[in-house]
């Protein structure tokens, strides 16, 4: 069932939310420029270590140290090992792994709104909002205090059970033993398979309040196809002992993060078996995607500040509605132009210290602009 609630804004309210937001814009604007000159930097010193790594790394075996690779950049491959058994003995599930994830869902209330908004000659708005519920699973609990109809439906304040992630101990692959960096930061989880006689294990008492359907064990209902708000799931991921491929520093007896000139740290680990020039390219491309991505955020984030600084003039002009939307459809191209321009023009400053060929031409771009 929908509630549709509406709310006029008066003329001056708005011009004085326009005039608060110029504010917000132009810290919008510094700090996407401060973004994108330091995601610049970051990028050419990741780029760098990365090919400083990949020209020094020595790829070896597994089975052995070599006292002359002590200090060295190395490689390796081989099929990982721990003692350690991974159990949540809140559930009884576990096994051997490198590492176990616990991933818990609760049943809940989502509020979704629909909004228009009608302009009035003088400058005044009218905005009507239909809410709409359902309900869904969700890993994160939703504050339903904020709902437009809070009393009639309510989430939750806190799960029953937390999301954990469980490490294993004493992982080594042949002779190496690996840092509980590595492993902590090797992916690849996979949907663990849970069986019934893995319940059986618990109290009675809580076999009672638990369902396993599938890979998924609920809180006990009538009908686990009809859940009830507050009823929680949980499923596990799972990274077994399998072959793993390593990329660090050889230190006497321990691996260890590989220091290059410019201060970056070198200590990778990947499912598989891979070469060492498969990890490099891998990272360098990865590294490629991040810069652009953190390009697009800072641009973006400029262009928000940009129309936020001139959104004070369809609000003025806005007492005849059609000159409003006139000067705002004016406003979004010339903030598009400028995000342009100053985006180019930081970015190209930046590598006028890092990448000065590049920078002069960006920099002739943005003149263009």
């Amino acid at each position: 069932m929908a509630t549709t609630v509406t709310t006029s804004t008066s003329w001056f309210s708005r011009l004085g939310s326009s005039v608060k937001n110029v504010f917000i814009g132009f810290f919008l604007i510094i700090g996407s420029a401060i973004l994108l000159f330091w995601n610049e930097g970051r990028a050419v010193a990741t780029h760098q270590s990365l090919k400083e790594g990949a020209s020094l790394v020595v790829s070896v075996s597994s089975e052995a140290k070599d006292p002359a690779n002590n200090g060295k950049l190395i490689h390796f491959t081989g099929l990982a090992s721990t003692p350690s058994v991974l159990m949540d003995i809140d559930f009884g599930v576990g096994g051997s792994a490198l590492k176990l994830h616990r991933l818990v869902e609760v049943y809940q209330w989502e509020e979704d709104s629909d909004s228009k908004t009608t302009e009035k000659l003088g400058g005044g708005t009218d905005t009507t909002t239909t809410y709409t519920y359902k309900q869904d699973w969700s890993g994160d609990i939703i504050d339903s205090s904020r709902f437009q109809e809070a009393e009639t439906h309510q989430n939750p304040t806190s799960k029953k059970y937390e999301d954990k992630e469980w490490l294993a101990q004493n992982v080594s692959v042949g002779a190496y033993t690996l840092s509980q960096d590595l492993i902590k930061s090797l992916e690849g989880y996979q949907l663990l398979t849970l069986t019934q006689e893995m319940l059986n294990t618990l109290p009675y008492a809580k076999q009672q309040e638990l369902e396993l359907a599938g890979n998924i064990i609920y809180s006990r209902t009538p009908d686990v196809s009809m859940p009830e708000i507050g009823n929680t799931r949980i499923h596990y991921e799972i990274i077994a002992p399998q072959m793993l491929s390593v990329i660090a520093k050889q230190s006497a007896d321990s691996l260890v993060p590989y220091m290059t000139k410019n201060g970056r740290t070198i200590n990778m680990i990947e499912l598989g078996d891979h070469t060492a020039r498969e990890m490099f390219e891998g990272a360098i491309a990865g590294n490629r995607t991040m810069t652009w991505i953190l390009r697009g955020l800072g641009i973006i984030l400029m262009y928000v500040g940009f129309t936020m600084i001139f959104g004070v003039l369809p609000v003025m002009a806005s007492v005849v509605p059609f000159f409003g939307r006139i000067i705002g459809a004016g406003i979004s191209m010339v903030s598009f132009g400028l995000t342009l321009i100053v985006g180019s023009i930081t970015i190209a400053v930046a590598w006028f210290a890092y990448r000065p060929l590049y920078g002069i031409l960006l920099l002739s771009v943005a003149a263009a602009g």
